[in-house]
């Protein structure tokens, strides 16, 4: 096939990003934010998502939409997702030396799952780090967990054995995923920001919130609302009696020295425990 002049620009951008990339994991140029959850029933102050962010030499702070794909094509995803398993663990590790106690989630991707070396990768970030392994929750996309199941069963039952837990991410509660649920073994749904902004107009959607909270409470589930931006979602999904939320309401993702502060003045104005 003859390449046009489309076809190579695109080339040259995608090759100056893998060279980007490889320079920014050498020049530490990621760093992480964290973004809380709320426990929606109580209150409380639930715990933290780590996200990644680029610190790009030209065009600033970058979000994850502009390199995550990149980093998994190239394979440079398992030196940076190793990175940012140990630099959760040890911050997470860090807060609770301080006497809070909450969970820290890190997104796993899929290339990184299907890795014979990230059992390894999740133990040394625990050993090293010392950080409670039943606080840190590994997320996973829909996608990644609904490969072979031959395969997928025996890898999340040996990371089972390390004591952390597991999140299915960006969940869209259709007839089919909430008959899965039941098949995987997992501990937190995360339902997906897209869905929760439609929640209101949607009595379709409000019903199948409704359902996946009857089905976690038989499965020990704990269901998380992702993407809450105005006090009426976060009303309708008190109502539903869903377990977490997170979401613009209550912050904005930041970094562990502002999470520092937003943890000291959240202990004073809502009296809850951390």
């Amino acid at each position: 096939m003859t390449r046009g002049p489309a076809d190579s620009d695109a080339e040259d951008v995608s090759g100056d990003l893998a060279r980007e990339l490889a320079q920014a994991i050498e020049l530490e140029q990621f760093f992480l934010v964290y973004q809380p959850t709320i426990d929606l029933q109580t209150n409380a102050f639930a715990g933290v998502e780590a996200l990644i962010r680029w610190h790009h030499p030209r065009r600033g702070v970058l979000g994850p939409d502009n390199f995550i794909d990149e980093l998994e094509e190239s394979g440079q995803i398992m030196p940076v997702g190793r990175w940012a398993l140990n630099t959760a663990c040890a911050q997470g590790a860090a807060w609770h030396d301080r006497g809070y106690r909450f969970s820290v989630s890190v997104n796993v991707s899929e290339r990184q799952f299907e890795s014979s070396a990230f059992f390894q990768d999740v133990a040394d970030a625990l050993w090293s780090s010392r950080f409670d392994s039943s606080l840190l929750v590994l997320e996973f996309a829909q996608a990644t967990l609904r490969g072979d199941r031959e395969t997928t069963a025996p890898r999340l039952e040996l990371l089972r054995t390390l004591g952390v837990r597991f999140s299915i991410d960006d969940f869209e509660p259709g007839e089919t995923a909430l008959e899965e649920l039941g098949q995987l073994p997992i501990d937190i749904v995360k339902l997906d920001r897209e869905f929760i902004a439609g929640l209101s107009a949607s009595s379709e959607a409000s019903s199948l919130v409704h359902r996946l909270v009857e089905s976690s409470e038989t499965r020990h589930l704990q269901v998380i609302a992702a993407g809450i931006e105005d006090s009426g979602q976060r009303e309708q999904l008190q109502n539903e009696k869903v377990h977490v939320g997170q979401g613009y309401l209550f912050s904005r993702p930041h970094e562990a020295e502002e999470i520092d502060r937003f943890l000291e003045d959240f202990a004073i104005f809502s009296g809850k425990p951390l």
